[in-house]
């Protein structure tokens, strides 16, 4: 007989005969009897399993940065997921498999020295199940994702980007990601610049860091084969700096400038280029990590008619669970609505993890829990088609849980950090099979 596949749906915000369908009790799963590798059932002795005892909490970590709003955001949005797991906000934390959850929280720095930094603390804690994080991609590659998968401590980013972590030349087993790829994002503001406003002449501005550069390169990849021509792309922190990078590119006269850079550099860089006579008549977009209300406060009128580029709004905004239940509760524990994107991405990948706990753990007599680490990664792989606050989710051994995704261009001041109902100027989906394939 040929393999049988069986796939359980569930749509986990909407509400069936009065009753709440938690997320995280039932996930969306595909799982067929061949091609998988089958797990024993977790022995106390094997190193792969890890075992809770009666009434002792599951370890959680989360590795996001402190320093960026998308960071910040993301954690208060894990905590709601906590919050959740009785099927309400009520502000006190429900439990996994009758068991309380920690949350260890560590700070990813944004760089590679502040995910390894991050990841070895959390690492130390041994019964540490999962970890969502981290924010910055540079924390991330060849640092977190490593230390992590060495442990076999899945890693689920909600807002990690930058290609190459996904890239299965570069990616590590145990790490995901519940955001969307920067392959997409470079391509539909390329489509943007080339085909919506006509420019062929794009000088484009980044930092060194994996998140800047590999998207820097996307959008130069897709631009140029759309028939635009690159005229600089350089380096910002390069000898002589914001400056010396501005002047460099003015003497190319591009139509159109592209800075994918994190803020408080990102306005600097735009400030700079309006500063220049040779640039000012040129369209700016930004990326998401600039899409702040911090960028539109340091550039104050000088920043309408700036575009700014990210993963489209709408969604979330026309889901009833996100506007009744999800978005008050948010409001209510941080103090204010979410002003960076990737809050969405954080919930559904904690969500996406008690999820998985719930359906690999064994549940001893007593209420001690054993849980078999690789049966915990396979289980993240039998995701698909999970209807999540941040989009359809389908999680491949590439570690991309996000297939596809809308990436919207808005023209300030009407970006949603400040003007929720703000409508784009331009709209696209887009899947990493579209872009990748026939490469």
């Amino acid at each position: 007989m040929g393999a049988r596949a069986v796939r359980i749906r569930s749509k986990p915000f909407a509400l069936a005969m009065g009753a709440v369908l938690i997320a995280v009790t039932v996930v969306v799963v595909a799982v067929a009897t061949s091609g998988k590798a089958a797990h024993p059932i977790c022995e106390k002795t094997d190193a792969d399993c890890v075992h809770v005892a009666a009434g002792a909490p599951i370890q959680i970590g989360s590795l996001l940065s402190k320093d960026q709003a998308s960071g910040r955001e993301g954690l208060v949005a894990v905590k709601l997921a906590l919050d959740y797991l009785d099927g309400r906000f009520d502000g006190v934390d429900g439990r996994l498999l009758d068991h309380p959850v920690s949350l260890i929280s560590a700070d990813d720095g944004c760089s590679p020295a502040g995910g390894r930094k991050g990841a070895s603390q959390l690492l130390q804690e041994s019964n540490l199940i999962a970890t969502i994080g981290t924010t910055c991609s540079s924390a991330a590659l060849g640092e977190a994702d490593r230390l992590m998968s060495a442990a076999k401590v899945p890693l689920v980013s909600p807002a990690n980007s930058a290609p190459l972590l996904t890239d299965p030349s570069r990616h590590q087993r145990y790490y995901f990601r519940t955001s969307f790829n920067d392959l997409i994002q470079g391509e539909v503001v390329a489509e943007f610049a080339k085909n919506k406003i006509a420019k062929r002449r794009a000088a484009v501005f980044y930092t060194p860091d994996a998140y800047s550069r590999q998207l820097s390169d996307a959008f130069v990849k897709q631009f140029r084969r759309k028939g635009g021509t690159v005229v600089a792309q350089l380096n910002v922190q390069a000898k002589g700096g914001t400056k010396a990078a501005v002047a460099k590119a003015a003497l190319s006269r591009p139509n159109f400038i592209f800075v994918p850079i994190l803020e408080p550099k990102c306005h600097q860089t735009v400030a700079a280029t309006q500063a220049e006579p040779a640039l000012r008549s040129a369209s700016v977009v930004v990326a998401e990590s600039c899409q702040d209300p911090s960028f539109l406060k340091a550039l104050g009128p000088a920043a309408n008619g700036i575009y700014g580029s990210g993963p489209g709004a709408s969604k979330a905004a026309s889901n009833d669970f996100y506007r009744r239940e999800y978005l008050p509760a948010f409001v209510e524990r941080a103090g204010g609505a979410p002003t960076a994107v990737f809050n969405t991405n954080s919930f559904d990948a904690a969500n996406l993890i008690f999820g998985t706990i719930r359906r690999v753990t064994d549940i001893q007599p007593g209420g001690e829990l054993l849980i078999n680490r690789e049966k915990l990664r396979s289980a993240l792989l039998d995701i698909t088609g999970y209807e999540g606050l941040s989009g359809t989710l389908d999680c491949t051994p590439s570690g991309d849980c996000a297939q596809g995704a809308r990436i919207s261009i808005y023209r300030a001041p009407a970006w949603p950090a400040v003007r929720p109902s703000a409508m784009p100027v331009f709209s696209e989906s887009r899947t990493i099979a579209e872009l990748t394939s026939g490469l």
